[in-house]
């Protein structure tokens, strides 16, 4: 069969439909890494959703990529840790000269993601304090230019295939602070630079990634600059016809999208549309050295969130915070082998499952919950918080007693073998 050609209109665009290998593989990995990982310092607060009001959020805000937007709030926590760790006088943007990543393998981390069971992989090439990590021709801030002096994009994306993953691309188009040398306090898409040679800057670079690297996933955030939305058909129909089963989030400002997004305790969960929750392990998606165990999944907690996603029709795009030098702290990279182990004897209940229909959770009268999919004519009830000394249960769909096998703590399925 031909390959369908996409013209740049939203008529044409939004033909496209969402490829199968997305909803089949339910778990990526999330990676935030960049300047921003060498103070690696952020409030313990609040999950995203949770704070009293944006102005707290801003000022007290537990992503450490954020970093250089809070330290520019001079009544902030953060800007006091920088100015008496730092000094008043350094430049955030000098944290180039010192992120040599002199520790990275690409391979490891490759072969971590694809342990942990992950099926794509997205790293942040550039995000919110315009620092690129990949060699961008429209501007020298960047990791070939700079740092490590090493295309970051170029070596993760050649590892995470060679391991059989999906590589995509995060790209903040919107906001790029070194355009605009204000705090952010809430009111997000109205503080950037607003002129269309950013828009342009903005459509160049992610066009640029497209012919780069042909991402599975364009993974765009916050927005798309106004005066560029005009450029989306384009931008789009580009992507679609380099790359025709690739994927388009919900974040570039415009009604059209593959899959939507959900972050913590805030977006869109829907049973008809595909969706994607996107988080840390922890408070933040940058690595937060005042980040532990109080604060960080743990690794039955994580199995329960990707179980309760899949079973409401979503994907978990789960994050990891790499320390500057490379290397990914043991708290996270422990939660990942967990996680993989789970999925290596249980991922039947999970890969290429769809959602049941006529119900995707009951909870039973001795406490225990029931996640709900289906895998073809089979279905899978996924029992979690089942009392201790218990090895049995009756579900409400049918009389029949099932034996559930205790695998620690963990949420563990029972197949019911031809149910539909």
């Amino acid at each position: 069969m031909a390959q369908k050609t996409f013209s740049p209109t939203w008529e044409s665009v939004k033909t496209h439909s969402l490829p199968q290998w997305y909803d089949d593989c339910k778990l990526g990995i999330f990676i935030h890494w960049g300047l921003y990982s060498i103070p690696a310092w952020a409030e313990l607060t609040w999950e995203l959703g949770a704070a009293p009001s944006e102005n707290e959020w801003f000022k007290h805000n537990p992503y450490a990529e954020w970093y250089l937007n809070t330290i520019r709030m001079e009544d902030s926590l953060a800007h006091k840790h920088h100015n008496e760790t730092y000094g008043s006088d350094f430049p955030y943007e000098k944290f180039a000269d010192s992120f040599t990543c002199e520790n990275w393998n690409p391979d490891e981390w490759a072969k971590l993601f694809k342990q942990a069971g992950a099926g794509y992989v997205v790293l942040t090439t550039k995000h919110h304090d315009g620092f690129c990590l990949y060699d961008s021709q429209y501007t020298d801030y960047n990791t070939v230019n700079m740092g490590p002096k090493r295309d970051l994009t170029g070596e993760l994306t050649k590892a995470v295939r060679a391991e059989g993953m999906r590589m995509g691309t995060y790209y903040s188009g919107l906001l790029d602070w070194t355009t605009y040398p204000y705090p952010t306090y809430g009111n997000i898409k109205e503080d950037y630079n607003r002129t269309y040679a950013f828009a342009d800057y903005s459509l160049n670079q992610a066009t640029e990634l497209i012919d780069k690297y042909s991402p599975s996933l364009l993974w765009g955030d916050i927005g798309w600059p106004e005066k560029g939305i005009e450029n989306l058909p384009w931008l789009f129909s580009h992507y679609y016809n380099n790359v025709p089963d690739g994927v388009i989030n919900d974040r570039f400002s415009c009604d059209w999208y593959d899959h939507s997004t959900a972050e913590y305790l805030l977006g869109t969960r829907s049973l008809s549309k595909k969706w994607e929750m996107c988080r840390g392990l922890g408070l933040s998606f940058g690595y937060n050295m005042c980040e532990g165990d109080d604060t960080v999944l743990s690794s039955r907690d994580l199995v329960r969130l990707l179980v309760e996603y899949v079973s409401h029709n979503g994907n978990l795009l789960i994050n990891v915070g790499p320390r500057a030098d490379g290397t990914i702290p043991e708290i996270q990279a422990s939660r990942l082998r967990d996680l993989g182990a789970w999925l290596e004897k249980y991922g039947d209940a999970i890969y290429g499952t769809r959602i049941w229909e006529e119900k995707q959770k009951d909870t039973l009268e001795n406490g225990a919950e029931v996640f709900y999919t289906r895998n073809g004519a089979d279905l899978y009830a996924i029992i979690d918080n089942l009392p201790d000394g218990m090895d049995k249960v009756i579900l409400p769909i049918c009389s029949q007693e099932l034996h559930v096998e205790r695998y620690s703590n963990y949420p563990v399925p029972v197949k019911l073998e031809g149910y539909f």
